[in-house]
């Protein structure tokens, strides 16, 4: 089941993103990043702000009543993508202990749906370059990369270097 966020789900987002990123991102990023300025508490008051004051379209899936992922949706931040043919995927997340299990795939598909109701021709995302998780993901589900590529100079890679993106997109309509 996919729902909106509450501010009382903050802390298992926290985790699930902080955890999601530590997976995904171990041979990617520094382990000081990752492990020593990471913290839930403080990722947990980012997400109490987000739901509180709706700064995102912030959606959860539940197993068994417990949050196992999350994702945030919105308008697109590229200058080439239009609000009226693009919806962005901002952010999407499964804790580690379960993922494969489908919690993902309902994440996505639920922000298709969403595109799809706002009548938008694609979904599009971006993912780090080197997040070979993330891109296997994103094309088993029939997202594929545009040719589009940025340098993120706010992250550093493992080997001191800035961490580049690329962007995936989906035909919905």
């Amino acid at each position: 089941m996919v729902r909106k966020a509450k501010i009382e789900d903050a802390e298992r987002l926290a985790e699930i993103h902080i955890f999601g990123w530590r997976n995904a991102y171990r041979k990617i990023l520094t382990d000081k990043f990752l492990f020593d300025e990471l913290r839930v508490c403080r990722r947990a008051e980012g997400f109490k702000k987000v739901v509180a004051e709706g700064l995102e379209e912030l959606y959860v899936a539940e197993r068994q009543g417990v949050v196992a992922g999350f994702l945030s949706i919105g308008e697109p931040r590229d200058a080439d993508k239009t609000k009226a043919a693009a919806l962005e995927l901002w952010a999407i997340y499964v804790d580690p202990v379960i993922m494969r299990e489908g919690v993902g795939a309902e994440l996505l598909e639920f922000c298709e749906q969403q595109g799809a109701v706002r009548g938008r021709k694609e979904v599009f995302l971006w993912v780090l370059e080197e997040n070979a998780i993330g891109r296997s993901f994103y094309k088993k589900h029939g997202y594929v990369p545009d040719g589009t590529r940025k340098v993120l100079t706010r992250l550093l890679s493992a080997s001191g270097m800035p961490v580049a993106e690329v962007r995936y997109v989906k035909a919905i309509a």
